[in-house]
């Protein structure tokens, strides 16, 4: 019964955490990357234009 519990948990917090590593991965390159923009990181106060 503990099994029937742990064992989807586990893998529940296994997915969410990997998601979260990535995540963080993928913000860091964007924020050290010099040629790549974010709309997060950017100082002007209007929405980027659309092509």
């Amino acid at each position: 019964m503990v099994v029937e519990l742990l064992l989807p948990a586990l893998i529940g917090f296994t997915f969410v955490m990997t998601a979260a590593y990535a995540g963080t991965l993928r913000a860091l390159e964007v924020y050290f990357d010099p040629t790549q923009d974010s709309i997060f990181l950017s100082d002007g106060a209007e929405p980027p234009e659309r092509q």
